[in-house]
C-alpha cells in the first residue's frame, strides 16, 4: 500500500472519529447521570416524609448541571479516554463533592428553610460517586460498537513487540484507542497485521502521519533507526510507552530529584497502617450495606444446595492468605462429594484434560460440577460465603486472587510480593477476563493492583465486578 492509498483509506475509516466526539458523548452521559443522582436523593427524602420535599421538583435542579459539567471539564474528565480508571473515579468523586456541596451552600446562603433541598443535594454525592463511573463504563461498552467512538492511534513496534498491545486494543474497543497504523522498525509482518497497514519508519511516513492528524502513539519496545524517541514524543499529544520487561508496566512511578539526579520512586501503600484501616472500613461498610440482600439469598441457596445434591452446603477450599497463612475460602458446594476421586480418574483417563489442568488448574467444562453448581458459578453466587472470610479479616472485597499452594510455583519471584496483602473476593484479575487469562497476565494484574492501590481503584473494581457478574463472563 502506498502512502497516498493509506491516506485515502484513513479518511474513509476515521473521518468521524475524534476525541471531541468521544468527549461530547461522555458529557451527555454524565449530564443524564447527574440528573438521576439528584432524583435518587430526592426520592429517598420523599420516601421518609412526603411533606419535606416534592420528588418531581428534582427536575428543576437540572439548571445546575452545566455548572457541574464545567467543573468536570477543567478536571480533564473529557474526552475521558486517556485517564486511568482509578484517576477517573477520583476526579469524578472529588468534582461531585465540590459541585454538590457548592450548590448546597449557595442555596443555604440565598434562602431560608430549604434544608430538605440542601440535604438532598448532599445525599446526591454518594450516588454520584457510584453512578457516574458505572454509567461511563456502560456507555463505553455501548459506544465501542460505533464508528465515531475512540481515537486513531499509531503503534510503534520492533518485530513482534507490539502484538499483545495491538490485539488488546482490537479486542477491547471500549478502551477508546483504534490501531490505525503500525510503524515497524524490524518488519515481522507483511504489508498489514490484522487489517492494520504496516510501514517501515521513514521521514516520508512521518509527514504522512502529521497529515492525518493522529494525536496518540504507542511505543512498544520500539527501536527507531530514523529518529530518536524524544522526537516521537514531541510529535503527538499523547504518547504511551509500553515497556518490554514484565512487571514494569504495572509500577506507578513518581519522579524524585536527588540533588540534580533524576530518580523514580514506587510506594507499597498497603503496608501503611492508615491505608489498611481505610480498606478495612470499606470492607465492613460494604458488608453492612449488602447484608439485607445477602442474608436471605444465602438462606435460599443453602436450602437449594441441600435439596439438589448429597453432601454439605459449604465447602472450604484451602488457599494461601496474607504472609503465607493458610486460610479456607468458603463457597457454596458446587461439585459432587467425591470430586477429588473423580479428578484423579479424569487426569488418568483424559490426556487433553490433564494438560488443561496442569496449565490452568481448572477445567473449562468440569464434569464434577452439579447442575445447580454450574448456575452458581456462572453467576458467581457460589462465592457469597466468602463474605464470612471478609468479616473475619482473612480476605478483603478487593485484592489479589487467593491462590493454592501448588499455584505459588507459577508466581515465582512475585509470590512473596502478592502474598504481602490480603487476597480479595474480587480484583484486577477477576474484572479483566477472570478465567480467560493466563498466569503471566494474572501476575501482572495482581502486582498492578498492589503497586497502584487507592480507594478510587477499589471503587472502580467493585463497579466493574458488578458489570462482569451481570455479563457472566469468565466465571470459574
Amino acid at each position: 500500500m502506498t502512502y497516498s492509498e493509506y491516506y485515502k483509506q484513513f479518511n474513509k475509516n476515521y473521518q468521524r472519529t475524534s476525541s471531541f466526539t468521544s468527549g461530547i458523548s461522555l458529557m451527555i452521559v454524565d449530564a443524564f447521570t447527574i440528573l438521576i443522582c439528584i432524583g435518587c436523593s430526592f426520592f429517598l427524602i420523599n420516601a421518609v416524609d412526603r411533606a419535606l420535599i416534592n420528588f418531581k421538583s428534582f427536575v428543576n435542579y437540572s439548571i445546575y448541571i452545566p455548572f457541574i459539567l464545567i467543573v468536570f471539564y477543567f478536571a480533564r474528565l473529557y474526552p475521558g479516554i486517556m485517564m486511568t480508571p482509578a484517576d477517573e473515579v477520583r476526579h469524578l468523586s472529588i468534582c461531585s463533592i465540590f459541585s454538590f456541596t457548592g450548590i448546597a451552600l449557595s442555596i443555604s446562603v440565598e434562602t431560608n428553610d430549604r434544608w430538605p433541598i440542601i440535604l438532598a443535594l448532599i445525599l446526591a454525592i454518594p450516588f454520584a460517586i457510584i453512578f457516574l463511573p458505572a454509567a461511563r463504563e456502560l456507555a463505553r461498552y455501548s459506544f465501542a460498537k460505533q464508528k465515531w467512538w475512540g481515537v486513531p492511534a499509531v503503534i510503534y513496534v520492533t518485530g513482534n513487540s507490539g502484538e499483545t498491545v495491538i490485539n488488546r486494543l482490537i479486542n477491547r474497543p471500549d478502551l477508546g484507542y483504534k490501531p490505525a497504523l503500525i510503524v515497524d522498525s524490524a518488519p515481522a509482518h507483511a504489508d498489514e497485521y490484522k487489517g492494520i497497514p504496516v510501514f517501515s519508519p521513514s521521514l516520508e511516513l512521518n509527514e504522512l502521519i502529521k497529515k492525518t492528524g493522529m494525536k496518540v502513539a504507542f511505543l512498544c519496545d520500539y527501536i527507531d533507526y530514523y529518529a530518536e524517541t524524544t522526537s516521537i514524543l514531541g510529535s503527538y499529544r499523547y504518547t504511551i510507552i509500553v515497556p518490554k520487561k514484565p512487571g514494569m508496566n504495572s509500577i506507578n512511578l513518581n519522579v524524585r530529584d536527588l540533588g540534580g539526579i533524576l530518580g523514580f520512586s514506587s510506594t507499597h501503600d498497603l503496608t501503611k497502617g492508615w491505608c489498611l484501616l481505610i480498606k478495612r472500613g470499606i470492607d465492613l461498610l460494604l458488608l453492612l450495606v449488602s447484608s439485607p440482600v445477602v442474608l436471605p439469598v444465602t438462606l435460599i441457596i443453602a436450602i437449594l444446595v441441600k435439596l439438589t445434591s448429597k453432601g454439605p452446603v459449604f465447602y472450604g477450599h484451602k488457599r494461601v492468605g496474607k504472609n503465607r497463612k493458610e486460610i479456607k475460602c468458603w463457597k457454596f458446594r458446587s461439585m459432587v462429594v467425591n470430586a477429588d476421586q473423580m479428578l484423579d480418574q479424569i487426569l488418568a483417563e483424559h490426556p487433553e484434560m490433564r494438560k488443561e489442568w496442569e496449565r490452568d488448574r481448572k477445567f473449562t467444562n468440569d464434569p464434577r460440577v452439579t447442575k445447580l453448581g454450574k448456575f452458581l458459578r456462572k453467576t458467581s453466587l457460589d462465592e457469597i460465603p466468602q463474605l464470612f472470610n471478609i468479616l473475619t479479616g482473612e480476605m478483603s472485597f478487593v485484592g489479589p486472587r487467593p491462590v493454592t499452594e501448588p499455584e505459588l510455583a507459577r508466581y515465582g519471584d512475585f509470590s512473596d510480593y502478592i502474598l504481602s496483602v490480603q487476597p480479595g473476593l474480587s480484583g484486577m484479575w477477576q474484572v479483566s477476563g477472570r478465567s480467560d487469562t493466563g498466569y503471566e497476565e494474572r501476575i501482572t494484574l495482581d502486582t498492578y493492583y498492589i503497586q497502584n492501590w487507592s480507594v478510587w481503584l477499589d471503587i472502580w473494581i467493585i463497579i466493574k465486578t458488578a458489570w462482569v457478574v451481570v455479563k457472566g463472563k469468565g466465571a470459574y
